[in-house]
């Protein structure tokens, strides 16, 4: 293999590879930014209860558990499904990337 191919092969590697770690680092950062959302939700419902100590106020602290929870079970499969981003699928797209780059 021609050394300036090669050299095009491991710099399209190293650029996949940054892609793929940015990625991750915007996930983690939106996991970060859903959790905090989720804590002012709670807390927010939380100041909504009724201070007579009526349990009318457990059903919007229900609801926004509910919410809370979805965000972050969502955030977390999200970063999940991109931290296992199989190597042959990355090894795929790299290849179908250099090809590109080749030909041009």
């Amino acid at each position: 293999m021609d050394k300036g191919i090669l050299n095009e092969v491991i710099e399209a590697e190293k650029s996949i590879q940054q892609s793929v770690e940015a990625e991750q680092a915007k996930l983690r950062q939106r996991l970060d930014e859903v959790r905090r959302e989720c804590e002012a939700a709670l807390v927010s419902a939380s100041g909504e209860q009724d201070p007579s100590g009526d349990d009318g106020g457990r059903e919007p602290l229900t609801e926004a558990e509910r919410q809370a929870a979805k965000l972050i079970a969502d955030a977390q499969a999200e970063a999940l499904r991109m931290e296992q981003v199989d190597d042959g699928i990355l090894a795929a797209v790299i290849m179908k990337r250099l090809s590109r780059v080749l030909m041009e």
